[in-house]
């Protein structure tokens, strides 16, 4: 089997294991979100934006930015409507029993599985608010920006919100491929 196969072969296997967890939609909604996230990232490495005006990356990242609040109140919107608010902050209501329960499993270093109102579940709400906040204080920042005012403080507050959905990613996609790899090892053929 060459490399691009098992490139191939693994992206086949990891949209069936997301399939355990999301309807084909939402899915799609959740990869095209994490492409324009990692794209917004590379670009704000090296765009510019000065007074003149912002360079050619800075305006693909602004224009996928757009794209990307789009995309994200969808992904948000569709993720409440299937499990309910509720499901991804049950502190907010006092539900704490699955919550503590994944919590003392996480102490020990063992795997949480997904489960409603449970550890996995709350850091995904955690990290669609930051998504919105980082889209949201993009908007104001490209509004200040826009209307010549100088928007420094909205330029802080995206750029926060901006690297919090980025440690956001590398965590909740780290932990995502870690069961991935777990299933993909208790459901392989034995030899």
């Amino acid at each position: 089997m060459t490399v691009k196969e098992k490139i191939v072969a693994q992206g086949a296997l990891l949209w069936r294991f997301l399939g355990f967890f999301q309807p084909p939609l939402l899915r799609c909604i959740h990869a095209a979100v994490i492409a324009f996230v990692l794209l917004q990232f590379l670009t704000s490495m090296v765009m510019v934006v000065t007074v003149e005006g912002p360079s050619g990356l800075a305006w693909i990242h602004i224009l996928s930015g757009m794209a990307l609040c789009l995309l994200g109140i969808a992904l948000v919107t569709l993720s409440i409507r299937k499990r309910g608010l509720r499901n991804f902050f049950p502190y907010l209501w006092g539900d704490m029993e699955q919550l503590g329960k994944d919590m003392r499993a996480a102490a020990q270093f063992k795997m949480v599985g997904p489960r409603p109102k449970g550890l996995p579940a709350c850091i995904q709400g955690l990290g669609m608010g930051a998504l919105l906040l980082a889209v949201f204080t993009g908007l104001w920042w490209f509004d200040d920006w826009s209307n010549d005012r100088l928007g420094l403080t909205a330029l802080s507050v995206h750029k926060f919100f901006a690297w919090a959905m980025v440690a956001y990613l590398a965590g909740h996609g780290g932990m995502a491929l870690a069961h991935f790899a777990i299933w993909q090892k208790k459901t392989a053929p034995k030899k």
